[in-house]
């Protein structure tokens, strides 16, 4: 439907079922007023009790001809005290005539964004799985690692400066030696 047909009483709506439902509280609104005087206050004040008993409207097309209705009773002279108040129901996305609309758009939008969410989160779990591994297998390769080789040089190297150590005592017996014959 085009835009200008979604249209009741000044007010425009976004699903064909809020539509649907204005333009019937719309004809009930123009048959009360055909019918009734309105202009009597004990009738209107009797219609509009009836009305709020019931909880005949639910769009704005029916709640603004009951503030009318009312502003009418309490100009009529009837106190405010005496009148009961129009309760609206609480409003959520299927009582506003979005959810229609909207849950069309999201459904497909949260859903995208679940599988990416998805693909993300298993991404991350083969990342993390494979760094867990590559982290245990260091340590079992530092656990495991052959230390012999290095305990093997280090030997090698204490033992070449023992050799060192042992000639140069070697040296030095003999330079004593010679410098105690030559005293002598």
């Amino acid at each position: 439907m085009k835009e200008k047909e979604l249209v009741v009483n000044g007010f425009l709506f976004n699903s064909n079922r809020d539509y649907n439902d204005a333009r019937q509280e719309q004809e009930a609104i123009d048959h009360f007023k055909s019918k009734l005087n309105l202009a009597n206050p004990q009738e209107a004040l009797k219609l509009y009790n009836k009305i709020l008993d019931k909880q005949s409207f639910r769009t704005p097309v029916g709640y603004y001809f009951l503030k009318d209705l009312q502003e009418n009773i309490l100009k009529s002279g009837i106190k405010p005290e005496n009148l009961k108040g129009i309760l609206i129901p609480k409003m959520e996305a299927d009582n506003l005539g979005y959810a229609d609309d909207m849950n069309a758009v999201n459904l497909k939008h949260y859903k995208e964004l679940a599988e990416d969410y998805k693909i993300k989160q298993r991404n991350s779990r083969i990342i993390n799985i494979f760094l867990v591994f590559t982290i245990l297998v260091m340590i079992i390769i530092a656990i495991n690692a052959d230390k012999s080789h290095y305990a093997n040089f280090e030997t090698q190297v204490i033992n070449k400066y023992e050799a060192w150590e042992e000639e140069l005592n070697e040296r030095e017996l003999e330079l004593e030696k010679r410098e105690a014959e030559l005293n002598n």
